[in-house]
């Protein structure tokens, strides 16, 4: 699943447009990570950029390992110079999620 939310939002072109317009540069792939972003890659100067990762994946049904079905959570971080930078392509990465039957929930802002 984690993969496939990565597919999903380096392909959006709108979400492609609107980091590249906060970061001023054309960028053909958006730098959107899963797990771990390259050091050379942690700079101000390339915000925005996302990273996923994984929070829980279990069986959402049965707690004997039964269950045909399963949950999955996953976090979609956005790193970017402002809140201002972010907000709209929060929205956007809501918006994609929402339009799949996913749910998201808020988080307050804390320092990482």
């Amino acid at each position: 699943p984690i993969v496939r939310m990565w597919d999903i939002l380096r392909k959006d072109e709108q979400l492609v447009s609107m980091m590249n317009e906060v970061r001023k540069t054309s960028c053909k792939q958006p730098l959107i990570y899963t797990f771990e972003i390259p050091e050379s890659y942690q700079k101000t100067e390339e915000a925005p950029f996302m990273r996923l990762t994984e929070i829980m994946n279990g069986n959402a049904l049965e707690n004997d390992g039964g269950s045909g079905h399963y949950r999955y959570l996953f976090a979609v971080e956005t790193f970017g110079k402002s809140i201002n930078d972010v907000h709209s392509i929060n929205e956007r990465v809501v918006e994609l999620i929402e339009s799949l039957n996913g749910i998201c929930f808020e988080r307050e802002l804390s320092k990482d």
